[in-house]
């Protein structure tokens, strides 16, 4: 079998040997997958289906174990394409860069399209996700750069790191919250509340869980999302008290929220992580360069 055989047979094993609902799934014709088994069975020697009453009823053992074959040979064919997709946006000088959706919005917004206008060669390429995804496919080199909340976790023998920003958690509250005008807050002071953050996507959510446990506020945690908006807004219906990045205050409505910083902060430090290669290229080079010169352009 071809490799779109492969994902032939594949589909009539997986919609449990039913001919009909495996062609309209595919959009072939019943008797095109038909024939195929059969010449299949009849070139090869080999039966793939035990029949009853003429239509096929299970896979023989022969059967199984070419699916076996063809869910390991269809994946790397997938994984094949991938990186041939991926090494061809690199010689046209695509970056993929993977950042969370709030380092984007706030230190990002007006540098990747200034980039992109300055530089015509270099197409950039955003991937959004929580540091905990993100990790996952730098692992995976699926991304030139990422980045990432540190701790990291990665390797520093295999990935290199630079902090482009220091930054701590604080907390967010509605402004008739009864701790709203307290000048610092010690973790314990959150006790009698519930407490929001983000999900489990995000190594923030890793980093309050922390903080919580070693003053046995866990249990606490009674909302997550992936969304700051919504987070902070949440705090308008109840006595919840949301902790999150300190940059955020710079998005919200100071009038009906309130920041308040903690005496013992969590660290909210902002990385530029890359795979340590031989050699990059001009464009990996460029855009690297940029973003460092970016963060640590002197103040004026």
């Amino acid at each position: 079998m071809d490799i779109q055989q492969l994902y032939y047979f594949m589909n009539i094993v997986e919609c449990g040997c039913n001919l009909s609902l495996a062609a309209k799934k595919i959009h072939i014709t019943q008797s095109a997958l038909s024939q195929l088994i059969i010449n299949f069975e009849t070139n090869e020697e080999l039966v793939l289906f035990y029949r009853k009453n003429g239509r096929l009823d299970s896979l023989t053992p022969s059967g199984e174990k070419l699916y076996v074959y063809a869910q390991e040979i269809t994946k790397l064919h997938e994984q094949m394409n991938q990186m041939v997709r991926k090494e061809a946006a690199k010689q046209k000088g695509t970056i993929r860069i993977g950042l969370p959706s709030l380092i984007l919005r706030i230190f990002f917004s007006s540098f990747f399209p200034k980039l992109s206008v300055d530089n015509t060669n270099i197409k950039i390429e955003i991937v959004e996700g929580g540091s905990n995804y993100l990790r996952k496919m730098l692992f995976k080199n699926d991304l030139d750069y990422a980045i990432l909340i540190e701790p990291t976790n990665l390797d520093t023998k295999s990935f290199e790191e630079h902090v482009i920003q220091i930054d701590e958690m604080t907390a967010f509250v509605y402004h008739d919250h009864p701790l709203a005008y307290r000048p610092l807050l010690h973790w314990e002071d959150l006790k009698p509340y519930p407490i929001a953050t983000f999900n489990e996507t995000y190594t923030t959510n890793e980093l309050v869980r922390n903080k919580l446990r070693k003053v046995g506020l866990e249990e606490g945690i009674k909302l997550e999302s992936s969304s700051w908006d919504y987070l902070v807004e949440a705090t308008q219906e109840s006595n919840i008290i949301t902790i999150l990045p300190s940059p955020i205050e710079r998005t919200m409505d100071k009038t009906l929220f309130k920041e308040i910083h903690f005496k013992d902060p969590i660290p909210f430090n902002v990385l530029l992580c890359r795979p340590i290669k031989q050699s990059y290229s001009d464009v990996e080079s460029s855009v690297y360069e940029s973003i460092l010169r970016y963060f640590y352009q002197p103040v004026i």
